[in-house]
């Protein structure tokens, strides 16, 4: 019974070990484009994608607007309870004054008919009458004394229990509308989040869009056919090593994660291989290949150059960022002594925050960008670590 326990427990590891790698590389397989037509159709996923992100940005800002409309409301009802308090307050002092006139007013009342304290003053009052008729008319005024002076009270009373009652009732609704405010307060914050994501996913889209784009324009430039394959169609020169992109230079700052020099933000991830040199200095591509991407003055990263490359047999992506200048465009067959770009990083700080000064980033990834894989967390995914495979020492004056 044992051994067939564990027979099937073998069978079910078997058959998971199977299975699970499938199952992680489905999604990226799903966007990997062999000819022309796969990236047609890719672009157009990515674009219907684009257009659902889209509607759940509008979707949440419109959250987002309505909790903001919802705490401004409820700020302005606690004001309006606020005045509320204070016009209670101020009948609450209208109410004493008036129950002090009244006390002053009864007080002038009873004396007038000289009633003074003491619990036979009214008896006497009236049963002192001259005569009957008097005597009417005295029991009458008293009437009014002792109507008036319980009216009064209950007047007073119910004033006063009122306007302590309103007071209590709008410091619960006050704390009520603090306790739905800090609430609505989350949920903006959460929707913030939700935005920013959201934004980065736009981001990321729109530059899968727009590189798929180019690579249609290049594979259509180059001559491709719609369901030509396109390894055989881009024809990428093979080299049998990967060399230094310059000259001279030494590395300041190795791939990995970091501190970043400007944020100082700690355990930062750091795509490339920094490596100094003079403003201006000649780039080399790293080996034989094809120029795949190009992308000019971004906001972190400046001037870029992706190359594609076959080193031995096994597919690179090359990337060469700050650059001062482009030399090259994409499509363009590229040999490792040809000069992609000159080194940037100073003048570029213009454009570019995400440099510190003169120097290039070396990026290295396996596989190849825009074709085998797309968007930035993938090609981050196969980084690698160039100063180890290039090698890089930590300076040098040759190639």
């Amino acid at each position: 019974m044992i051994r067939k326990i564990n027979k099937c427990l073998m069978i079910l590891f078997a058959f998971t070990l199977l299975i699970l790698p499938m199952c992680l590389v489905a999604p990226e397989a799903a966007k990997k484009a062999n000819t022309l037509a796969d990236y047609r159709k890719l672009l157009k996923d990515l674009q219907a994608e684009q257009a659902s992100n889209q509607a759940k940005k509008n979707s949440k800002k419109s959250e987002l607007n309505s909790a903001k409309n919802n705490v401004s409301y409820k700020q302005n009802q606690i004001i309006e309870n606020q005045q509320k308090i204070t016009d209670a307050m101020n009948e609450s002092q209208k109410l004493d004054e008036e129950i002090k006139l009244g006390k002053d007013k009864l007080q002038e009342l009873v004396s007038a008919y000289q009633i003074s304290q003491g619990d036979n003053v009214y008896l006497e009052y009236i049963f002192n009458a001259d005569s009957y008729e008097e005597l009417i008319y005295r029991y009458a005024i008293m009437e009014q004394v002792m109507d008036y002076q319980e009216n009064q009270i209950t007047e007073w009373k119910t004033k006063i229990e009122r306007n302590n009652q309103l007071k209590v009732d709008l410091e619960k609704e006050e704390e009520k509308l603090n306790s739905q405010i800090d609430d609505l307060a989350k949920d903006i914050k959460s929707l913030d989040k939700e935005i920013d994501s959201l934004d980065d996913m736009y981001l990321d889209i729109a530059s899968e869009i727009k590189s798929v784009k180019d690579s249609i324009k290049m594979y259509e430039d180059l001559g491709c056919k719609e369901n030509e394959s396109l390894e055989s169609c881009l024809k990428v020169a093979g080299d049998k090593m990967l060399r230094r992109p310059l000259v001279k230079g030494k590395i300041t700052s190795p791939f990995g994660y970091r501190t970043h020099p400007i944020t100082k933000k700690v355990n930062s991830f750091h795509s490339g291989t920094d490596i100094a040199v003079a403003e201006g200095t000649n780039v080399y591509a790293t080996a034989n290949g094809t120029v795949s991407r190009i992308t000019r003055k971004s906001s972190c990263g400046g001037n870029m150059v992706y190359i594609q490359h076959i080193v031995n047999g096994k597919k690179w992506t090359s990337t060469y960022m700050h650059l001062l200048e482009i030399k090259v465009k994409v499509g363009q067959v590229v040999t490792n002594e040809t000069v992609i770009g000159l080194s940037g990083g100073k003048t570029t700080k213009s454009y570019d925050t995400c440099t510190a000064g003169a120097h290039l980033h070396f990026s290295l990834a396996t596989g190849w960008y825009d074709k085998d894989y797309f968007g930035y967390n993938n090609w981050k995914a196969h980084l690698v670590d160039a100063a180890k495979t290039v090698p890089l020492p930590t300076s040098w004056s040759s190639r």
